[in-house]
């Protein structure tokens, strides 16, 4: 794996893109950033939440933004985003972060996104988060 400058700015747009489509709750946006061919499954830190086909993540995701937590002004809570690592090839990403909640930092979600290049744009694979073992007490 390389450091192909040009490749982490398009890693680092795709997910500032990602989170900017959850922030303004746009579920066609965000269906766009996932690869509908090579998608494998997604594993999220709160039960009930892990999705084997995108169908069933993307209702998931519209029960959270209509119902899930959010800010005292009904917008999604942004994240902090610590200790972000983009490890990049021609057709391939992983990248690992650490996301806090602005609200609750505590626990930490160790967050990896496993990207795939389709037709010129990062395309989400797989997608795991789960809460930091070490920040529990």
């Amino acid at each position: 794996m390389g450091s192909d400058r040009t490749a982490y700015e398009t890693v680092q747009d795709f997910l500032n893109e990602y989170n900017k489509c959850f922030y303004s709750k746009d579920i066609g946006a965000l269906r766009s950033m996932y690869s509908s061919e090579a998608f494998a499954v997604f594993w999220d830190n709160h039960a009930g939440c892990d999705s084997h086909t995108l169908d069933d993540h993307f209702e998931k995701i519209s029960t959270f933004l209509q119902e899930g937590r959010s800010t005292e002004g009904g917008e999604v809570e942004e994240l902090i985003v610590e200790d972000k690592r983009i490890r990049t090839s021609s057709n391939f990403s992983l990248v690992t972060a650490i996301l806090r909640y602005r609200s609750a930092p505590m626990p930490g979600v160790r967050s990896t996104f496993v990207l795939v290049r389709e037709k010129g744009r990062w395309k989400a694979i797989h997608i795991h988060h789960s809460f930091d073992p070490n920040d529990i007490t």
